[in-house]
């Protein structure tokens, strides 16, 4: 048959079922470029237009068919793809029917990649509930995923509104045929999260364990071990991604929420050959120690990091040989703070005694002194206005050596800012605020304590700028927050 014969049995065709099969074969005979060919496109267009909008019913499969269509013709139009998904919006004017309802996995494909092609509101809760609904058609799946996580534009957020999707797998009765299908979700995600390189969002630590959760939440003690183990190492292998892409966040206990999630949603003896077979677990159990390691040079402990250590490696015991060996080559490690990793976080705080040290140098002297002015201030400026009347009245000599008193308390006052002035002593500014603990910079009231990560300044520190580095003189002053305070 002609190029002409060809687009007349498309013209005459019955259903979008008749045009697919009529362009499967050109494509398999390789004469399909001639039969797309300058308006020829354009012919071929309208038809499956015409075909898929006979049924009004947004609901028909007929119009997901001509999306599928009109994807699999897009795909090979090359620079007209545009001209192809011109008219896309009259065939999917709302939600189609599920994606699964298509004959094959080609077809799913196509219909997925033609979503890309909607600018509605409902197509970001439809690709991420196809998602969950089909069944075998993996790279309609992962087209669906990739389109769900670009609108989205967080890894966060998507894992945040994909936890809700994953309820449809309820809909699957067989345990262990519905497990198998979020295996291949999980993978499915897995795989686009790889080529992921823009933002995270906010608490993707969290978003990745609800994610987990949710899919865990549909298993049972029947569904065998292999499958619960690679649905996890997905997980693990999206948090790993989520690391590469900002470092930072492998300092932060928050991020490996999915390593608790997964520890107490698996049997003992699931965990056991996780441990043995898992393929990202040592990659996980390595950040947790670099992360360990990184804050033991910042003279820093965290009770959190050595807890999720101690999940990942099962128990406490096995956790301290494997952190002596990775610390074994950094001699530059305060010892106290090296002895609290090593010894498993048992030492809570330090023998040494507290002292607030004015300190030797004469900038120290001063600023130690404009910390004590301004702390009595108040009290101060309280005697001068309450009590001073009153003493007037009942006692007016001591009245008057309490007026002298406060009179010369702002004579001081003012000559420790002077001072302060002319030695360019200002203030950290950090009173009130909740900040990442470190023994070099700061003063822990009661004596310095291991395992604390974050406390609140008491009372505020003085500073000096020298040669363009800012140097700590009077360290702030913090104390512990109570977990009824964070």
């Amino acid at each position: 048959m002609n190029t002409e014969d060809i687009l007349t049995s498309i013209e005459a065709a019955d259903s979008i079922v008749d045009v697919n099969a009529i362009l499967t074969k050109c494509m398999a005979n390789k004469s399909i470029q001639s039969i797309i060919k300058d308006s020829n496109l354009i012919r071929v267009i309208e038809v499956i237009i015409d075909l898929g909008t006979e049924d009004d019913d947004p609901l028909s499969i007929d119009r997901l068919r001509a999306a599928a269509s009109l994807g699999r013709l897009a795909a090979v139009s090359r620079s007209r793809q545009s001209e192809v998904f011109a008219q896309l919006s009259e065939v999917l004017i709302d939600e189609p029917c599920d994606i699964e309802n298509l004959n094959d996995g080609d077809e799913k494909h196509y219909a997925a990649q033609a979503l890309n092609h909607i600018n509605a509101d409902w197509v970001f809760e439809y690709a991420l509930r196809q998602s969950t609904l089909t069944d075998t058609s993996e790279n309609a799946r992962r087209a669906l995923i990739q389109l769900a996580l670009q609108r989205c534009g967080s890894l966060s957020s998507a894992w945040q509104s994909s936890s809700d999707s994953l309820m449809y797998l309820a809909t699957v009765e067989n345990v262990d045929a519905r497990m198998k299908r979020a295996r291949r979700i999980s993978r499915a995600w897995s795989e686009v999260v790889k080529d992921w390189y823009k933002d995270i969002g906010s608490e993707g630590g969290l978003a990745l364990a609800n994610w987990l959760r949710a899919i865990l939440n549909h298993s049972s003690p029947s569904v065998e071990h292999d499958v619960l183990i690679d649905i996890v190492d997905d997980a693990f292998a999206m948090l790993i991604r989520m690391i590469e892409i900002r470092f930072s966040h492998a300092l932060l206990s928050s991020s490996y929420q999915v390593l608790e999630v997964a520890r107490n949603s698996l049997s003992s003896s699931a965990w056991s050959e996780l441990n043995r077979d898992s393929i990202m677990l040592p990659r996980i159990k390595t950040n947790l120690k670099e992360a360990a390691l990184v804050l033991a040079r910042q003279n820093r402990t965290d009770n959190a990091i050595l807890k999720l250590l101690s999940k990942a490696y099962y128990s406490k015991a096995q956790v301290i040989p494997a952190l002596k060996a990775h610390f074994d080559d950094s001699k530059e490690l305060d010892p106290d703070v090296k002895e609290w990793w090593l010894q498993g976080g048992k030492q809570t705080s330090s023998e040494r005694e507290v002292t607030h040290n004015i300190g030797n140098s004469e900038d120290q002297q001063i600023g130690s002194l404009l910390i004590q002015v301004e702390t009595s201030q108040t009290v101060m400026e309280k005697l001068q206005r309450a009590v001073v009347p009153f003493l007037e009245i009942s006692d007016p000599p001591l009245a008057s050596t309490v007026k002298k008193a406060s009179s010369g308390f702002i004579d001081m006052s003012r000559i420790a800012r002077q001072l302060a002035r002319m030695r360019k002593l200002t203030h950290t500014n950090m009173l009130g605020q909740i900040v990442e603990y470190n023994p070099r910079q700061h003063e822990m009231l009661g004596g310095h304590k291991y395992g604390v990560r974050n406390v609140r300044v008491v009372r505020d520190g003085i500073q000096k700028e020298f040669g363009g580095k800012i140097k700590t003189l009077v360290k702030p002053w913090v104390e512990v927050i109570s977990d009824d305070n964070k």
